[in-house]
């Protein structure tokens, strides 16, 4: 059976995630992205429009922030699509966040239009990455 594709969508933006593929991520929001990022650390917060989360995401890049992740599965329909994977995170002294995270992508017209994510241990992350 094919991959919906909206799951495919949200696979192929963790991938891009990984190889640090800056032109496929925007790609994959609409301009009226909405990201929700859970936690009290300095990259949390509400994210409102497709610049706004890139602008998040070059920061954490720029702070020295690596992030990769191994999906395990993506289930999706015409409206969403759920991966559940593993992220990788190490920061620029070398310290590491490795967990399971569950993300949540609306979709609309085949892009992201809200994105949440769930992480086991939101506390050691804000730990790790500071205020």
């Amino acid at each position: 059976m094919d991959e919906h594709p909206n799951g495919t969508l949200l696979r192929d933006l963790f991938e891009s995630f990984g190889a640090g593929d800056v032109d496929a991520m925007e790609t994959a929001f609409d301009d009226d992205l909405t990201w929700h990022a859970p936690g009290t650390n300095r990259f949390s917060g509400q994210f409102r429009g497709r610049a706004a989360a890139m602008q998040r995401l070059a920061q954490m890049r720029e702070a020295g922030i690596s992030t990769r992740f191994d999906v395990h599965d993506v289930v999706a329909n015409d409206q969403h699509a759920i991966a559940l994977a593993h992220i990788h995170l190490e920061v620029a002294d070398g310290r590491r966040y490795d967990q399971p995270q569950v993300a949540v992508a609306h979709v609309r017209d085949g892009r992201i239009v809200e994105f949440w994510t769930m992480n086991q241990d939101q506390a050691v992350l804000d730990l790790l990455i500071g205020r």
